[in-house]
């Protein structure tokens, strides 16, 4: 054959090499396709040196540009095999798959066949790469999109994926668009004892360097959740939503490295117990259970809604163990009328520097009685409501509040702001007391919408709330920094 024939033979077949690369590169990718403007700067600038300077970077160790593509989301890295053949096959060992997926839940209003489409195609983008990947050190699988219980054998293959890697994390998150449970959640696979079973214990014999798990919206039981507890010596995260099977759970030892516990929505739930020397944050989200904390001398932050929210405000005697060590308080409430909480005796939560309330109310409602927590907690630094409701609010007669010159509040937050009596109130109360005042935050965007299409729709209320907040600006907060959204 001739030199020409041969580099002729040459080239064609390295433009069917890249045509093959090519389909299966979108086959993996363009499903999830994100639009450039919302990588990060630093994705965009190795996305740009690796498509200007393949040449020279080709010639670096392979572990080098590894860790360089694992900077890149994944589907960009897969892009990456387009480059020259070396590249081909670099992004499958990357350690870190994160199939995330829930913005395109964000952007897009799906109909029933429409969401069923998406789901279909993101089941068989995470089986490509699961099936693709070469790695011999998997640190990190997230997957993250609405699925339900139809897709439950692809959901026991991932799992099973994730327990043969010693993995550092682990997120399945298939809530929908909202961050919301579905109607017919995917399970988290059974506990056998067999190694011939769908998923036997040994199985956890990989996961001793697991640091973070979360498991939302999937049914999951108190005996996987504490098998993982007893394998995971160096767990620090533990995240349980929308668990429809979660009847009893114990995060109960001595030698627990957990330092944050989250467990929201478990609607069924009936016994908890938390005896962890090492936690720092506990958030609980569900019904009223008695006080599930035993043991937690390291506590700094709470987060309580739902039924148990509205519960623990009249038992928070059953926190004055904690009163004196909590920096940050989070309350999220259905509030029908507070009111007449003002005289409320709350203990003094000495060190709290934060208070946040998320608040769906009614019509008429009143926040007034939560100044006398406000009052409890002397050296707070930060107030924040975020404001929902159920109905528009009335336009009444302001309610007095009292004078209590508050020395240390340096930010005031109010999301939701509507410019009606609920929230006014509250700006009376902070324009009378809050002596040190900094900054004061007028979103007039709906809590709700954050961080969806909706979040910049205008209507009557975000109107009426700014044109209200450019009014306080100058008449109430001449000397303070106000910040309008």
């Amino acid at each position: 054959m001739k030199r020409s024939d041969r580099a002729a033979s040459g080239r064609s077949e390295a433009k069917k090499a890249k045509e093959v690369s090519l389909i299966s590169t979108e086959e993996l990718c363009l499903p999830f396709e994100e639009p450039e403007k919302e990588m990060s700067k630093s994705c965009q600038l190795v996305r740009m040196i690796c498509h200007l300077a393949v040449d020279s970077i080709s010639k670096l160790p392979q572990d080098i540009l590894v860790f360089v593509l694992s900077l890149l989301p994944l589907k960009e890295a897969a892009r990456t095999s387009t480059l020259s053949h070396k590249w081909r096959c670099l992004w499958s060992y990357i350690p870190c798959l994160n199939f995330d997926a829930q913005k395109k839940l964000l952007d897009l209003q799906f109909t029933d066949e429409n969401l069923k489409s998406e789901r279909q195609q993101f089941v068989k983008w995470v089986n490509r790469v699961v099936d693709s990947y070469k790695g011999a050190n998997l640190e990190t699988l997230r997957i993250r999109f609405n699925l339900d219980s139809s897709f439950q054998c692809d959901i026991d293959r991932w799992v099973q994926f994730a327990m043969r890697w010693n993995l550092k994390m682990f997120e399945l998150d298939l809530s929908d668009s909202y961050g919301s449970g579905i109607y017919s959640p995917c399970s988290f696979p059974q506990l056998s004892d067999g190694p011939e079973e769908n998923f036997p214990r040994v199985m956890f014999s990989n996961s001793s360097s697991l640091t973070t798990l979360k498991l939302i919206a999937v049914n999951v039981g108190g005996e996987a959740l504490e098998c993982f507890l007893t394998n995971c010596p160096l767990l620090e995260i533990l995240v349980v939503e929308y668990s429809h099977c979660l009847v009893s759970l114990r995060v109960v030892g001595a030698s627990l490295k957990l330092r944050q516990l989250e467990v929201c929505m478990c609607n069924y739930l009936e016994s908890l117990e938390v005896s962890a020397p090492n936690l720092e944050s506990f958030k609980y989200v569900g019904p009223w259970l008695s006080m599930p904390l035993k043991n937690t001398p390291k506590l700094l932050e709470t987060y309580f809604g739902s039924e148990f929210g509205l519960e623990i405000i009249d038992n928070f005697f059953l926190l004055s163990s904690y009163s004196s060590q909590l920096q940050k308080l989070i309350l999220d409430l259905e509030v029908d009328f507070m009111e007449n909480q003002g005289s409320r005796e709350w203990p003094i939560l000495p060190n709290l520097k934060e208070l946040k309330l998320i608040v769906i109310a009614e019509g008429h409602s009143s926040l007034i009685g939560f100044t006398s927590l406000i009052k409890a907690s002397p050296s707070l630094l930060k107030f924040t409501l975020k404001l929902d409701y159920l109905d528009m609010f009335e336009q009444r007669a302001l309610r007095k509040v009292k004078r209590f010159p508050h020395q240390q509040i340096k930010v005031v937050e109010l999301a939701g702001f509507v410019g009606k009596p609920i929230d006014m109130e509250l700006v009376q109360y902070f324009h009378k007391n809050a002596v040190a005042l900094e900054e004061i935050i007028f979103d007039t965007r709906k809590p709700k919408y954050m961080g969806t299409i909706f979040e910049k729709k205008q209507n009557a209320e975000t109107i009426a709330g700014r044109e209200c907040a450019n009014g306080l600006r100058s008449k109430l907060f001449s000397g303070v920094k106000v910040t309008i959204i």
